[in-house]
């Protein structure tokens, strides 16, 4: 008799004790889902920031200079401006630059901005730009037009070559009255000579 009043008991406990407990499981549950929240969630400024603009992933363009060099320009992310449809914002560009009588060149920059209009581009934070002749050089900044395709450098650059390091104020790559291709350092060269055994 005494058994089935303990087991009573127990019975009645139980019905009071094992609904509690899941009403404390669950609500724990809600409070740590709440705090904790998703890292994968998008900002709705952010949200709305890119459902404005219109973009393209991995956007390619090709074309040829007036003096018939090809070159091609990629991007990881393309952004047309809203204010001026010729304007395109550029992440992580490069312009590869095929000359048909003289040295190829490579420009890789980490934004940039190309007018399709005037057909050229702004490079912008640092630039770097390599010829297939063995230079190498470094910039905070330059503008290429694919018109003519001239080059020219807005800040001071840090180049190696074939003869040795040197700094330079200012570059311009252009094409003289002949056509021939030339490269031109000025303000303040600083030269570092290694001569080849």
């Amino acid at each position: 008799m005494s058994a089935d009043n303990a087991y009573s008991r127990f019975v009645n406990w139980a019905k009071i004790i094992l609904p509690l407990a899941a009403l404390v499981l669950l609500s724990t549950l809600f409070l740590l889902a709440r705090t904790t929240g998703d890292t994968t969630e998008i900002p709705f400024a952010d949200l709305q920031e890119i459902t404005s603009q219109q973009r393209i992933s991995a956007p390619t363009i090709s074309g040829v200079t007036n003096s018939g060099d090809a070159y091609q320009i990629s991007a990881d992310v393309a952004k047309f401006s809203q204010e001026d449809t010729d304007q395109i914002q550029i992440d992580s560009i490069a312009i590869t630059i095929n000359s048909a009588t003289g040295t190829d060149i490579d420009l890789i920059a980490g934004t940039g901005e190309y007018d399709s209009a005037e057909r050229m581009v702004a490079l912008r934070n640092l630039v770097r730009i390599t010829t297939t002749n063995g230079y190498v050089m470094e910039t905070i900044g330059a503008w290429a037009n694919l018109g003519t395709g001239d080059i020219e450098t807005t800040g001071i650059l840090e180049v190696r070559s074939p003869f040795g390091e040197f700094s330079a104020g200012h570059l311009s790559i252009s094409r003289d009255e002949s056509g021939a291709q030339q490269m031109v350092f000025n303000e303040g060269v600083r030269l570092v000579y290694e001569p080849q055994p």
